[in-house]
C-alpha cells in the first residue's frame, strides 16, 4: 500500500468515524422536556368546541344569543374568553365562564362569522369557528306607483343594465353574439350609439363612474370601462366573482350582484373587494338579485323571474319595501323566464323611475309612492 492510499483510506474512513460520533452523542443526551402546558393545550384544542348556537342556526336581528362551550374532559379552563362577529371583537369575559349571552349581535343582517379566543396561562390561547344567519326584524313594506309615461323599447334587447345619466337612458344588452351597450333617447326610445361585444361575450349590468361606463360580463369574469361619451374601451378588469348579473355605484364603489343574495363592493380603479353586504327580509335570505340601481342610501334590485323589485338598505343589507310590477307587464310578451323584468334606472332631476324587462317593447317612467 502506498502513502497515497493510506492518505485516501484516511479521508474515507474519517467521515463515518465523525457521523457515527454524533449519533452516539445524541442517544446520550438528556431530551428536551416538553411543557406541561402545552401538553394539556393540546387536549384543550382538541376538545373545545361551540355547543351552542349551532352551525348556521338562524336568529332575528336584536335577539338575544346564547352562547355555549363545551368543556367535556378539558384539563384547563380558560382565563378570558373574547367573542368576535365578522373580525369585529364584540365582547371580552375576564373570568372562565364558559356560557355567555350577547344581544344585537350585528347591525348587518346575513350570515355572520363567528370567532371565539380562549385565553390561558403561559399566553396559550385557542380560536373556535362558527356562522350564524340573522333575519331582519321588520317586514318589507309594500309600495304602490303609478305610470308617468311609456317610452318605446327595442323589443329585441336582452336587457340586463339600464341606468340615465345626462338626459338619456343608457343599456347594457346580453346573450352571446348579442350583447351591447346602447345610448337610447329617452323620448323616441331609438338608440343613437352603439358599441357591441364581442360574440364570445354575455353582457349584464352597467353603471356610470367619474366619466366612464363599466359594464360586467356573465360568465366569462371579464368587465369593461369606456369613455362615457365615445363608447371607446379604455381597458378591462378581472371579475373577482365566478359571474356577473347587475351592477351600480354609491359614488365610492362599485356594486355588483351575481345571483345570489350578496352584493360585493368594489374599488372602481383597481376593482379589488373592499366589502359584501348579505341580504334578508324577515322570513329568508333573498337571493336571485339582479339588476341593481342605487339611490340615496338604498339599493333597488330585481329579483331574477320575480313580479317585483325590492329596496335594500345598503349599510345593513335589510329588505324594507317591495314594490309589484305585474300589472304593466305588456301582454304582448309570453310569460317566461325570457321575458322576465329587469331594467332600473333612476332620474334625480324628476325623482322618478324607468322600468323595463327582457325583450320588452316599452320602457315605463313611473313615480313610486312610498
Amino acid at each position: 500500500m502506498n502513502n497515497y492510499t493510506r492518505v485516501r483510506d484516511v479521508f474515507i474512513i474519517l467521515p463515518s468515524l465523525i457521523a457515527i460520533a454524533v449519533i452516539l452523542t445524541t442517544c446520550n443526551s438528556v431530551p428536551q422536556k416538553v411543557p406541561k402546558s402545552n401538553s394539556s393545550f393540546a387536549s384543550v384544542q382538541k376538545d373545545f368546541t361551540i355547543v351552542s348556537p349551532v352551525l348556521d342556526q338562524v336568529f332575528t336581528q336584536n335577539d338575544t344569543i346564547q352562547f355555549l362551550l363545551n368543556k367535556e374532559n378539558s384539563l384547563l379552563k380558560p382565563d378570558s374568553t373574547q367573542l368576535y362577529i365578522n373580525g369585529e371583537k364584540r365582547s371580552s369575559i375576564n373570568n372562565n365562564a364558559l356560557d355567555f349571552k350577547i344581544s344585537s349581535v350585528s347591525k348587518k343582517v346575513g350570515r355572520q362569522n363567528i370567532r371565539i379566543k380562549l385565553f390561558y396561562n403561559d399566553s396559550l390561547e385557542q380560536s373556535i369557528s362558527s356562522r350564524i344567519t340573522i333575519l331582519s326584524d321588520i317586514i318589507p313594506k309594500k309600495l304602490d306607483y303609478r305610470v308617468l309615461k311609456k317610452i318605446p323599447h327595442n323589443e329585441k334587447s336582452f336587457t340586463q343594465g339600464l341606468m340615465f345619466h345626462n338626459g338619456f337612458l343608457y343599456e347594457g344588452t346580453g346573450r352571446n353574439n348579442e350583447s351591447a351597450l346602447n345610448k337610447i333617447d329617452p323620448v323616441t326610445g331609438k338608440t343613437i350609439l352603439q358599441r357591441k361585444l364581442d360574440r364570445k361575450y354575455f353582457g349584464e349590468g352597467i353603471t356610470y363612474y367619474n366619466d366612464h361606463i363599466y359594464q360586467i360580463t356573465y360568465r366569462s369574469q371579464v368587465g369593461f370601462v369606456y369613455n362615457a361619451e365615445s363608447f371607446e374601451l379604455i381597458r378591462e378588469f378581472d371579475l373577482q366573482t365566478s359571474q356577473g348579473w347587475g351592477l351600480t355605484t354609491d359614488g365610492k364603489s362599485l356594486i355588483m350582484s351575481d345571483g345570489s343574495s350578496l352584493l360585493y363592493f368594489f374599488d372602481p380603479d383597481y376593482f379589488t373587494l373592499v366589502s359584501q353586504l348579505d341580504v334578508c327580509d324577515n322570513k329568508a335570505s333573498q337571493t336571485n338579485l339582479n339588476e341593481l340601481e342605487y339611490v340615496n342610501g338604498c339599493i333597488w334590485a330585481n329579483v331574477y323571474g320575480e313580479t317585483y323589485i325590492i329596496k335594500i338598505d345598503a349599510e345593513t343589507g335589510k329588505v324594507i319595501s317591495k314594490l309589484d310590477l305585474i300589472e304593466i307587464f305588456p301582454e304582448s310578451i309570453p310569460p317566461d323566464i325570457d321575458h322576465v323584468l329587469n331594467g332600473i334606472a333612476y332620474n334625480n332631476e324628476k325623482q322618478s323611475y324607468f322600468i323595463t324587462g327582457k325583450l320588452w317593447p316599452v320602457i315605463y317612467e313611473i313615480k313610486i309612492i312610498e
